[in-house]
């Protein structure tokens, strides 16, 4: 996804004072460098507060002392968005945050607290078009089976000091156990094995499977109850006997078939219904009350069904409409792909090899059709934002619906029950009311006896959902799935083996994994495997981890839809060869004694040629990746550690002396 950081803003509280503002390329390799102490470890989480994290790891101290909010402007597709939140105080996050689309750096707006964090996050959402679906079709925990979100991307954009050499932590927050379980969850959608599609074909599935289950318990509950009743068959026939309910009754029912009852049984509701009895009055105000709320209850329920069953057939319309008009227009911009190159190729006028003449149709024609696909691309990424918020609105219908159909099946089976007793009649000890309650008990039985073997509705609808489930169960097919998912191991696995050979690493032409059970790195050594843990060396850790973060990028970049921001920012790779707490001073520093030694420090030669490693395998992504990649480095060493690849170096900040960090000097 095309979301990289453009500048980092930060507010004073005193309103007096100018903002703070660091700028950044967005194709180059961003370099942060200085002294200890001057607010470089800040970076990444300012940018991770204003990317919605929920607590504020921002260090106490003078940044937070001085500063009312923190802001990041990010470049989305060529536009600008301003994403602020407001520095938390005692709190350990603040939920006041700022937006603004479009800004306009020459007039930066003071923010102002209009929107909170649940707000920023489905913005974000939305801008990444990740579905409003969860992400497994199993009955995972909690924490694992919510939608995906664009929080879960932090793993593949920050590398803080604590982590690009940690052994046991491969990943950004991967070091509990929820965010474990959720980024587990996610490496299927973010490396292309599932899409958006089988996300929607799982969410069906769920639905069906869940209403299968809800019939097929009601079908298993009838068929139970059923299996008693024709033992009461013989004792129904001697009562209406006793009744006086049988006009020819038999003398004996030796060798009768359950048909033979039923017919007789049956008899009886018929002819009671054509005779007319005499009932006592009795007073029926209340049950005829209750009886007119549960039928305009049922009435507004319908209403409300039908309402909501037309609306979904119209967003469904809609949805597969755009999904036909997306294909359209993807179709069309990759004909008119070439206008790209074509463009910058010809020149406004030619002259014709033959005649000499000069002619600018070609020209045009060319400037014709590259602005035409501009226009459908703008097209499409609407459209694709648009399907993104019906899939939402169709699981939210969907829900309702069957929540309403519940809610009316319930008053219908009220009413009913309502209809056919009331507190009178089961008090009363008349013959007649004695008469009704056995025919009902009768009706009751033939009833379930023609529901489970001459009705066959409900056994229909089972076995249409068992079909349905069948084929949603062969589209989702996990075995395809499982082949995207090896496949796309293998491809970052070689990527990782490159990128260490780049490093440096010990034993780098050795096989590498990346082992998404256990998130970490697995090495294969003859018969035996190796974790990351067990390879030694933080050189070693360091390289590894940096080579993992370039090969999921790189991989990122080529699939058709893609997720993760398109930024990696590394907290002081260089500090396993240069730790800040120890200098080796220069011979001329040591000639003079008892000065304040002011100038950079001197490292080892092979100690920084094993740092511009880092730096070229930062080269060889950008341009692998074509600099689709924004890469942002924080280093306490300077110039000479990225020797031999100046022209992808932008120098965004050296804060080094003493009035020179994060915190402008005016400030304090």
């Amino acid at each position: 996804m095309d979301f990289k950081i453009k500048h980092i803003i930060l507010w004073p509280k005193d309103k007096s004072k100018k903002e703070r503002i660091l700028s950044f390329d967005l194709t180059k390799i961003n370099v942060i460098t200085g002294d200890s102490q001057k607010g470089k470890s800040s970076i990444i989480p300012i940018i991770d507060y204003c990317l919605g994290s929920s607590k504020c790891t921002i260090p106490v101290g003078i940044i937070r002392e001085k500063t009312e909010w923190f802001g990041i402007v990010v470049a989305i597709k060529g536009e600008l968005l301003l994403l602020g939140r407001k520095e938390p105080g005692i709190h350990s996050q603040s939920g006041d945050v700022f937006i603004f689309e479009n800004v306009d750096m020459k007039k930066i707006p003071r923010p102002e607290a209009e929107r909170n964090v649940e707000f920023l996050k489905n913005k974000l959402n939305e801008i990444a078009t990740l579905p409003f679906l969860t992400l497994s079709d199993e009955n995972d925990s909690e924490s694992s089976n919510k939608r995906a979100s664009f929080r879960d991307f932090s793993a593949f954009q920050f590398q803080p000091q604590h982590i690009v050499a940690n052994p046991y932590t491969l990943f950004y927050k991967a070091d509990t156990y929820q965010n474990r379980e959720r980024l587990k969850n996610i490496f299927p959608l973010v490396l292309g094995a599932i899409d958006k599609e089988i996300l929607y074909l799982r969410q069906q599935l769920k639905e069906l499977e869940k209403e299968h289950k809800q019939k097929q318990n009601e079908l298993s509950e009838i068929k139970k109850i059923n299996s008693h009743w024709f033992y009461n068959l013989k004792s129904y026939y001697a009562q209406a006997k006793e009744y006086g309910l049988l006009l020819n009754p038999s003398s004996s029912e030796l060798g009768w078939s359950t048909q033979v009852y039923i017919s007789q049984l049956s008899e009886i509701p018929k002819r009671i219904q054509s005779q007319t009895l005499t009932f006592k009055n009795i007073d029926t105000q209340a049950a005829v009350t209750e009886l007119s709320n549960l039928f305009k209850e049922e009435l507004n329920l319908s209403h409300e069904i039908g309402s909501l069953r037309q609306r979904l057939y119209k967003m469904t319309r809609l949805f597969e409409s755009e999904k036909l008009y997306q294909e359209s227009l993807d179709a069309q911009q990759e004909r008119l792909q070439p206008s790209n190159w074509l463009v910058q190729l010809l020149e406004p006028k030619t002259i014709c090899p033959f005649c000499g003449s000069e002619n600018s149709k070609a020209h045009d024609e060319i400037h014709r059709l590259y602005n035409y696909q501009s226009k459908i691309s703008s097209t499409s990424n609407n459209i694709e934002n648009s399907s993104a918020m019906l899939d939402r609105e169709i699981v939210k219908l969907r829900i309702r619906l069957k929540e309403l159909e519940s809610s009316l099946n319930y008053v219908r089976k009220q009413r009913t029950e309502l209809e056919i007793e009331s507190e009178e009649v089961r008090r009363s000890r008349q013959t007649e009311q004695e008469i009704f309650r056995f025919i009902g008990r009768i009706e009751k039985s033939l009833s379930d006896y023609k529901l489970t073997h001459e009705n066959n509705d409900l056994e229909g609808e089972v076995k249409a959902l068992e079909e349905q489930i069948f084929i949603l169960k062969r589209k989702i097919d996990p075995k395809s799935i499982e082949a995207k998912l090896k496949l796309a191991l293998n491809t970052i696995s070689e990527k990782i083996n490159r990128y260490a050979d780049f490093l440096g690493v010990e034993d780098a032409d050795q096989p590498i994994e990346l082992d998404i059970t256990n998130l970490t790195l697995k090495k294969k050594s003859g018969q035996r495997e190796d974790y990351l843990w067990e390879i030694g060396s933080g050189a070693n850790w360091m390289g590894y981890h940096v080579a993992t973060l370039l090969a999921l990028h790189e991989f990122f970049i080529d699939l058709k839809w893609n997720p993760v921001p398109q930024f990696l920012i590394i907290d002081q790779p260089s500090q396993v060869y240069f730790p800040e707490k120890i200098v080796q001073s220069r011979p001329e520093d040591q000639a003079e004694e008892g000065k304040q030694n002011t100038s950079p420090p001197a490292f080892r030669q092979e100690d920084i040629l094993r740092v511009q490693k880092i730096f070229t395998a930062l080269s060889t992504c950008l341009g692998l990746t074509k600099h689709s990649v924004q890469l942002i480095i924080i280093e306490h060493a300077d110039e000479i550690t990225w020797s031999g690849t100046e022209q992808d170096i932008n120098v965004v900040e050296r804060w080094r002396g003493e009035n020179e960090a994060l915190i402008p000097e005016d400030w304090l």
